[in-house]
């Protein structure tokens, strides 16, 4: 969304100049009587420069966490938690900047007060701008037209999500029962039923199918995404459905419920080559920039748990191709090992393993996975090609279906 792109750095910089004011007219003389700090004023035209820099970094942050997608909509904690880690890498980089062009007479306060205070203010505008851009949209009759595949009670929590929480508007024109009717007859009225599924959807110019029957079988459910992709029809699915995960799918949210998407084609030709050009340049610039915090955290890592600092597992790239993702390790050594005694106590359904207090995490890791930081060294896997800074999830051969090693 450009408009929220913009309307994000502008924030940013409102937030620079708002602590500008606050640093050296508000709080002057107050912080020189506390702790003796110099009553200097710098021209607000640093601040201005600064701001825009660290807005366009959170900007850049933003889009490569997928924050601004407008196809589904993240949960608020987790758009937060991401604002949070975008807003905190800002800060740094936006140090090294001042750093880097000699601003000695910078005041380090405003960049620790515009982490918190820049956080707030992109979060309370990302709320009020999908807010009036959805309320507008339906003033306007622009909506999406989507179907939902199944009458149970999570079809239900989806329908009242896409039409009063979603960022974009929908509109839910019908319900599919499914073909032996093993969802609830206590649900909503359903529209057509699996055997007319095809004829209904291109007589209701239906633009999105929902998947929220969580019985399906893998052959019921491949025919259902064949049937979509034969008549240009967008699909969703429930997570739990099985995982479905390829080049032309991703894990998805819809206020609680997990979902499987579709995703366009990967990009080709011209556009492909524009993506790994700013790939590049940016992997290089935020590579130079954080070198210095890629030493603080590699001692870190060796006070706490010893050698080695990094840590490399095979994941699946670009025509499945096996490569290995490097990150900061932030679990005990042999962890790996144990987490075969762990499956039972996983809390995601599927070959996907998830825990959220997992004990193999070392006190040093939990910090880094809480900021995303150990997630910093893939910038070297950006840099080879293995992967974008824009794009899905690379996976583990195991979640995809297919043996490791």
């Amino acid at each position: 969304m450009p408009l929220m792109a913009l309307g994000d750095i502008v924030v940013v910089i409102c937030v620079f100049l708002f602590t500008y004011w606050l640093r050296h007219y508000a709080l002057d003389d107050a912080l020189h009587a506390l702790f003796g700090l110099g009553t200097f004023r710098p021209g607000a035209e640093r601040y201005l420069l600064t701001g825009a820099v660290m807005g366009v970094t959170v900007v850049i942050m933003l889009k490569a966490f997928g924050v601004y997608r407008q196809s589904y909509g993240l949960a608020h904690i987790e758009e937060m938690a991401w604002i949070l880690r975008s807003s905190f890498m800002a800060v740094i980089l936006t140090y090294a900047f001042t750093f880097i062009s000699r601003q000695y007479f910078f005041s380090r306060l405003v960049l620790v007060f515009a982490f918190p205070a820049a956080a707030i203010a992109v979060a309370t505008w990302h709320t009020l701008a999908r807010s009036v851009a959805r309320k507008t949209a339906r003033k306007r009759g622009v909506s999406t037209r989507v179907a939902i595949y199944g009458l149970g009670e999570t079809a239900l929590e989806l329908a009242e999500y896409l039409e009063n929480s979603a960022p974009v508007p929908y509109s839910v024109i019908g319900y599919i029962r499914p073909g032996d009717s093993r969802e609830e007859d206590a649900g909503p009225e359903p529209s057509c039923t699996r055997e007319d599924l095809q004829d209904w959807l291109r007589g209701h110019d239906v633009e999105e199918l929902v998947v929220a029957d969580t019985t399906l079988s893998r052959s019921e459910l491949a025919e259902i995404i064949y049937l979509c992709e034969q008549n240009g029809v967008a699909y969703k699915l429930v997570a739990d459905v099985f995982a479905l995960i390829s080049l032309t799918a991703r894990v998805t949210q819809m206020g609680s419920t997990t979902l499987v998407e579709s995703v366009p084609l990967p990009l080709s030709g011209t556009r492909a080559a524009i993506k790994r050009l700013m790939d590049v340049v940016f992997s290089v610039l935020l590579l130079l920039l954080l070198l210095p915090l890629f030493a603080l955290i590699a001692v870190a890592i060796v006070i706490d748990s010893g050698f080695p600092v990094f840590y490399t597992q095979t994941r699946l790239g670009r025509h499945n191709r096996e490569f290995r993702i490097l990150k900061f390790r932030s679990m005990r050594k042999g962890a790996d090992e144990e987490r075969v005694t762990l499956l039972d106590r996983s809390e995601a359904n599927g070959p996907l393993f998830r825990m959220r207090k997992d004990p193999r995490v070392t006190g040093v890791g939990r910090l880094l996975r809480r900021w995303s930081l150990d997630e910093l060294p893939q910038l070297l896997n950006v840099l080879r090609g293995d992967m974008s800074l824009v794009g899905p999830r690379p996976h583990m051969p195991s979640e995809a279906g297919k043996d490791e090693g």
